[in-house]
Formats: structure tokens, C-alpha cells, sequence
């Protein structure tokens, strides 16, 4: 009985033995096709000397798959998690699973903003996590508790949202239609004028034109309660003179006040209106940066002005057409070989900052294919790296759509202080902190252009740089 009892155990164990074996076999084989990568835009924050890089993962695991040929149909199980990776070293901090794709009802699952030390994304809802910890801080049920009387009232589709990058705050359409911004720093909820791509200098001249409004009318007020009242009151003997006088005194110390301020306020209002159209290019350029897969020749500016010198990118074919008026178009012939001119510049009868084309001179040794200066997301103006003052210029390792994107540290004499091969033939997204540039894009045949699996961590005051490859989900060597 002992003997045959220990033939069914041994049994059953080879049994349990082959299985795991043939599920572990297949799990192997099936693994060979899992697909990880985040959707950018990531974000960086800094905090008591850290710096972290907080990105929305997409895993899809494969439970199943078929191949025909070169085509492979497979099954996914698909995941989303948010991650952080150290800001110097590149290596993961920590990461968290938030929802699965059959939780999320409404798409796209993507990020929205940051603000102060919270991270604003969309997935299926909007959702708010402290970058250090992986707290969730906000989603709807969460809004709802904070804000009563908009409960069943936040929208579930991503269309009906808006974050703000001016002013870092949310702006939605509740389900009732009422408009609303979102503190994103309070989670307060307030009644808003705000529409989605209005000018950010028309709202704050609208805004500085509501305070002026409300500034008069408190001088009217003023006149009304110090000035006029107390006036036939005196003559009604109503009050002393002490009386009268003291009231008088105060009326004008506060009249005074107010002028000020209502003059401060025109002040500010005439120079925004001036300088409207400049501001509203800019901004459109700032918005246009912020598009995911931006191409090549979008990534750079050839113009720029630092302390009354003029310095510019050009080849020597573009170098003789270049109109004298300063701008920020970028020359866009992929071919040319360009190297650094500088000269002085004044300003036209229109206030047009324009170029003194007498001066001009070449000033560097060497030129750069398809060069031009990287531009910096938040400014549309060309980076200059905090400390050293070098330029970062970004040209290509050849022709083509197969040339490498290069990056090279430019002083101001036209020396080359480093370069370094981001071995990225486009850019999905960069960051520039001051002395640090984050750098993400794709370099997997097996992921999409919006999928990034690529960051680069660049060190711009030596031109090093650690890399983190979300594909492999481990650090790369460079």
C-alpha cells in the first residue's frame, strides 16, 4: 500500500512538474512579444535637491499569439502604470499599477500637467499624484468629496478638459454645461469665463480691464463716502469741522492710493496692448512646441540676441538671402552645412528688431549639418545652459531620415565644448531644467512614433549622458 501510495505521489508531482514546465515554457515564448514604452509627455520635478522623471507606462502583455508569414497576430493584457526614474542616474525609483485597459472607459490615457508637486493626468478620469510618493492626491470620487456641489456632475470624456499650461489649472465643462477652473494646488472649484485657446494676454488684458473697472468704482465709492456725504453733512452741521477735516484727510491719502493703483493698472494694460501681437506669436510657438513627434526642423531655431549682438546659424547660401528683420523661423533646407555668424542689431521705425548686415562675421571653425539652436519648450526661445552660457545646437549625423540626432554644446566664440550622439533619428519630446536636458524618443522597429522607450538623462555641462530604455525596463549603456 506504501509502495503504491508513493507511485501516485510521485506521479502527480511529475504531472505538476511538466506543467509548470510547459506553462513556463510557453510564458517564455510568449514574453518575447510583450511590448512596454510610456506615452509622453513626461514630466520632471524637483524637490530638496532630487530631481525625478514621472511618466504614464503602457505594458501589454502577451497572453496569445499567431504567425503567418511575416505577419504575427497576438492578444494583449494591458496595463498602466506611472513610474519615476532618478533625474541624474536614470535608474527607477518606483512604479505603481493604477488601472487596467478594461477599467478605463473613456481614452485617450494620457498626461495632463504638472503643478507645484502633483502630476495631472487623464485615464479614464482625471487623476492627480504626488511625483515622490505615487499618492494618488485627486480623482473624480475625490473632486467630489471636496467640491459637494458639483457631485455627478464631472465629466467622464477627456474632450470636456483642458489644463492650462499659464496658469497650471484645469479647465472643464461640467455635465450641466456651467464652465468651471480646477485649483489644481487647492482642488477648489470656481465659476469661469475661460475658453479653450484663448490668448493668455487677451485673458490677463480682460482681467487687468475687470480690476480697473473695479478700481474706479471703488473711487466713486470713496468720493461718495469721504468726500461728498461728509461735505453737506458739515454744512448740515452735522459734523465739526475737526470732523470734516480729519474725514478729508483720509479721503485724500486713500483717493491718492487708489490713483495709484488705477495708474499702475493702465500702465500694464497699455503695455500688454502693445506688445499683443509679439506675445500672441509667441505663444502660438509655445503651443505649437508642445505637440508630441515634433519633426527635426522644428526642434531648433537659427536666430538669436544676447545682450545687443545678433547670433545666427546659416549656411553661406542662406547667409546672403537672410532678410534683416530678426525672427524665429527656422530654415528648413536639411542639406546645408551651417556654422555660427554674429553681428550687432538695432531696432527699425516700427520697434522690428533687425540686423546691422555690415558687421556680420563668420566666427567658427567648423560647420554642422542642418544645425540650428535647440529651442526651449516653455519660451520658444533658443536654450541657454544655466552657468556656462553655451548655446545647444542640434544637427544630424547625415542626410536623410536615417541621420542620428546630434546635440553639441556651443559657446558664444563659436567653440564646440562637447557633442553627443543621441543615436534618435526624430525626438518625441525634450526638457530643458537649466542644466539638464531630458531627451525621450524610439529607437524599438516593434513600437509606434507616439511610443517612447528612450530617454536620455544629458548632463549639459559635460555633455554625458545616462540612458533608460522602458522597452527592457533597465538602464542602457551609452
Amino acid at each position: 500500500m506504501t509502495l503504491l501510495r508513493k507511485s501516485v505521489i510521485t506521479g502527480i508531482l511529475t504531472i505538476i512538474l511538466c506543467v509548470a514546465g510547459f506553462i513556463f515554457l510557453l510564458r517564455g515564448c510568449l514574453a518575447k512579444y510583450d511590448e512596454r514604452f510610456i506615452k509622453p509627455p513626461a514630466l520632471v520635478f524637483e524637490k530638496n535637491g532630487q530631481t525625478i522623471i514621472f511618466s504614464i507606462v503602457e505594458f501589454q502583455k502577451t497572453t496569445s499569439y499567431s504567425q503567418k508569414g511575416n505577419s504575427i497576430r497576438k492578444s494583449v493584457n494591458t496595463q498602466y502604470y506611472i513610474q519615476t526614474n532618478d533625474g541624474i542616474t536614470a535608474d527607477i525609483i518606483s512604479n505603481k499599477k493604477i488601472k487596467s485597459h478594461k477599467q478605463v472607459k473613456n481614452f485617450p490615457v494620457e498626461m495632463l500637467g504638472a503643478s507645484q508637486h502633483a502630476a495631472w493626468l487623464f485615464m479614464g478620469e482625471p487623476m492627480a499624484f504626488n511625483p515622490f510618493t505615487l499618492e494618488k492626491i485627486a480623482d473624480i470620487p475625490l473632486l467630489e468629496e471636496k467640491n459637494p456641489d458639483l457631485k455627478g456632475k464631472f465629466p467622464a470624456e477627456r474632450q470636456f478638459y483642458s489644463f492650462n499650461s499659464g496658469d497650471n489649472n484645469i479647465y472643464f465643462t461640467a455635465t450641466d454645461g456651467t464652465k468651471w477652473q480646477l485649483n489644481t494646488s487647492t482642488l477648489a472649484i470656481s465659476p469661469t469665463t475661460y475658453k479653450k485657446g484663448e490668448s493668455m494676454v487677451k485673458t490677463k488684458i480682460a482681467a487687468l480691464e475687470n480690476q480697473l473697472k473695479n478700481t474706479q468704482a471703488e473711487q466713486d465709492s470713496l468720493y461718495q463716502q469721504k468726500n461728498y456725504q461728509p461735505s453737506a453733512d458739515y454744512r448740515n452741521k452735522k459734523i465739526t469741522a475737526a470732523q470734516y477735516q480729519q474725514i478729508s484727510k483720509t479721503y485724500y491719502t486713500e483717493r491718492e492710493q487708489l490713483s495709484k493703483k488705477r495708474d499702475s493698472i493702465s500702465a500694464m494694460i497699455r503695455l500688454l496692448e502693445k506688445n499683443k501681437q509679439k506675445a500672441e506669436e509667441t505663444e502660438r510657438d509655445i503651443e505649437n512646441l508642445q505637440r508630441l513627434s515634433t519633426s527635426f526642423s522644428q526642434l531648433k531655431i537659427n536666430q538669436d540676441t544676447i545682450n545687443g549682438i545678433w547670433y545666427g546659424l546659416f549656411s553661406v547660401e542662406e547667409i546672403e538671402k537672410l532678410q534683416e528683420r530678426i525672427n524665429n523661423n527656422p530654415v528648413y533646407d536639411e542639406t546645408a552645412r551651417r556654422t555660427l555668424y554674429t553681428s550687432q542689431y538695432g531696432f527699425s521705425r516700427n520697434e522690428d528688431p533687425v540686423i546691422h548686415k555690415s558687421s556680420l562675421k563668420n566666427v567658427a571653425p567648423n560647420d554642422y549639418l542642418a544645425a540650428g539652436f535647440l529651442a526651449n519648450k516653455k519660451t520658444a526661445q533658443p536654450i541657454h545652459v544655466a552657468g556656462s552660457g553655451l548655446f545647444l545646437v542640434v544637427h544630424k549625423e547625415k542626410i536623410g531620415r536615417e541621420g542620428n540626432i546630434i546635440l553639441s554644446g556651443l559657446s558664444k566664440n563659436g567653440q564646440i565644448s562637447w557633442t553627443y550622439n543621441t543615436k534618435l533619428t526624430e525626438w518625441t519630446d525634450w526638457i530643458f531644467t537649466g542644466k539638464m536636458l531630458y531627451v525621450f524618443g524610439v529607437n524599438n522597429k516593434n513600437l509606434s512614433s507616439n511610443e517612447s522607450n528612450i530617454l536620455h538623462c544629458i548632463n549639459l555641462e559635460k555633455g554625458t549622458a545616462t540612458t533608460f530604455d522602458y522597452f527592457h525596463n533597465k538602464k542602457q549603456s551609452n
